[in-house]
């Protein structure tokens, strides 16, 4: 008996290739490995436009629409979203953030479409607080909603999403993406860095939740113990001034190498002599996956789901958010133990590839799709 493949639209509000938009990408691309059609819809906001997520869909094949979004509430999206949806024969509607969420609905509801939501998490404050209460009393009206880790979906019951709709599916890696790294040097001269440094280094957006600036105080204790350490941070963002004046005001400025937004991570993962971090608020992060996926020793903080991610003093180390002393003398104890750190990155890798691959993550989606189309109804 052949299955019929399912027509999918993914749907989100972007303003740069972060997390979530890499999450969305690799669910797609692997959707369609596994015989479904995928179409990546972003949502191109009047006050920030950005089309790296369109650009990086259209890379990889995908077919992709960018949707004009003027303001904060535009209800000509609406109508592109329903006219697409109707045009490609689309089941299947998949947000991915409050915005998209927003117009996800409506769009389903005229159309017919199944509407699925993911909760990839979300930044720290009151007023983003807000938005989750809101984004919460909207969503109880999908037919299914997925959370990326245990506790955004303990959360999530709190802010009213009903248990039986709600689903966990860890985020994953494309493995193929790791199977021939360049090796140690030849990262190094990619990044122009020195082979007698020791380097570590972090990969994300530079906003004030992703605590780079406690990672840059602890460098500056670490330097004491290791000269020759270098700091890598890879990625751009809001906070990227603020964190090279605080780079130049704890005298670490010809430490701490800012690269700004790279397409080519897997590459420089192998210069990394220990991936650090430091946020204050997470999800699943890719970055960390991708991370223990290149076989770098790594710690970070423990918020989100990182806890189950890393075995601490296993596969990896955890420490407290915001705890600049604890996260300085991990980063020594690494460096002075590396047998040790290499050793627990292997098992990370170990574990990471059994628990966390991209396939899995879509054959768990495809799975809930199907079910979605076979028995409807909303999650409230």
């Amino acid at each position: 008996m052949t299955v019929e493949p399912l027509h999918i639209l993914h749907l989100i509000s972007t303003s740069g290739l972060f997390g979530a938009e890499r999450v969305l990408l690799e669910l797609a691309s692997q959707s369609r490995s596994l015989g479904m059609h995928v179409t990546v819809a972003a949502l191109k906001n009047s006050r920030n436009p950005n089309t790296e997520l369109a650009e990086a869909a259209r890379g990889a094949g995908l077919p992709t629409l960018v949707v004009p979004c003027g303001g904060r509430f535009d209800a000509g999206v609406v109508g592109i979203l329903t006219e697409e949806i109707r045009k490609s024969g689309t089941q299947i509607i998949h947000s991915h953030n409050y915005k998209s969420n927003y117009y996800a609905r409506q769009a389903a509801e005229l159309s017919g479409a199944r509407w699925i939501v993911t909760n990839h998490g979300r930044r720290a404050g009151f007023k983003l607080f807000l938005y989750a209460l809101l984004d919460a009393m909207l969503v109880r009206k999908a037919d299914r909603v997925v959370a990326v880790s245990p506790k955004i979906a303990d959360r999530l019951a709190v802010l009213g999403i009903g248990r039986d709709g709600l689903s966990v599916i860890d985020n994953g890696v494309d493995f193929s993406r790791f199977e021939s790294l360049p090796t140690k040097a030849d990262a190094g001269n990619v990044l122009g860095v020195a082979g007698s440094s020791y380097v570590i280094g972090t990969v994300g957006a530079l906003t004030e939740e992703k605590g780079h600036r406690h990672l840059l105080q602890a460098v500056k204790s670490v330097r004491k113990s290791i000269p020759n350490v270098v700091c890598v941070v890879v990625g751009d963002g809001p906070e990227r001034r603020r964190l090279e004046q605080l780079a130049r005001e704890e005298g670490i400025e010809q430490t701490a190498i800012f690269t700004g937004k790279r397409d080519d991570v897997p590459s420089i993962l192998p210069r990394f002599d220990l991936f650090v971090l430091p946020s204050l608020s997470e999800g699943l992060p890719m970055a960390l996956l991708e991370a223990q996926a290149a076989k770098v020793p790594a710690i970070a903080t423990n918020v989100g789901a990182i806890a189950t991610v890393i075995n601490n003093g296993v596969t990896g180390v955890v420490v407290s958010p915001g705890d600049v002393p604890a996260l300085a003398e991990a980063i020594i104890r690494s460096h002075d133990e590396a047998d040790k750190a290499r050793c627990m990155a292997l098992k990370g890798y170990e574990r990471v590839k059994v628990h966390y691959s991209a396939d899995t993550m879509a054959q768990r989606y495809i799975e809930i799709y199907r079910g979605m189309i076979g028995a409807g109804g909303a999650i409230g």
